[in-house]
């Protein structure tokens, strides 16, 4: 498999704002279940996939990126936002993924998500 890179800059990780706009805390679990498309975007846009192998094969799944969310322990209280660093250089799915999906910014029922500019 091969990563193709979409977005270069100074750091090796980027800082986002995700709020949950929910009634009750929600995890970083929660926001990775709530939004399967995520992953599935990533895999169609920054996946090189080879003859031979495909995505599950390469350990890119809805799964695995639950586990990084489990192993992240991140949780958003009702209507708080927190700031959360995702990095390609983590070695997690989650970290490669979420570096960069997230930053052009978007929403979901329960969370919105930002690129931080106050990290730059």
């Amino acid at each position: 498999m091969k990563t193709r890179v979409g977005f270069v800059s100074n750091s090796s990780s980027t800082s986002f704002l995700i709020t949950n706009h929910g009634r009750e805390p929600l995890t970083l679990v929660d926001f990775v279940t709530k939004n399967p498309k995520i992953i599935q975007d990533w895999i169609s846009m920054y996946a090189w996939i080879q003859d031979g192998e495909t995505a599950e094969s390469e350990g890119l799944t809805q799964e695995a990126l639950l586990k990084g969310a489990e192993d992240e322990n991140i949780t958003f209280a009702a209507g708080e936002t927190l700031p959360c660093v995702f990095g390609d250089e983590d070695g997690t799915l989650i970290g490669r993924v979420f570096d960069y999906m997230l930053r052009d910014g978007g929403h979901s029922l329960n969370f919105e998500w930002n690129y931080n500019d106050s990290h730059r």
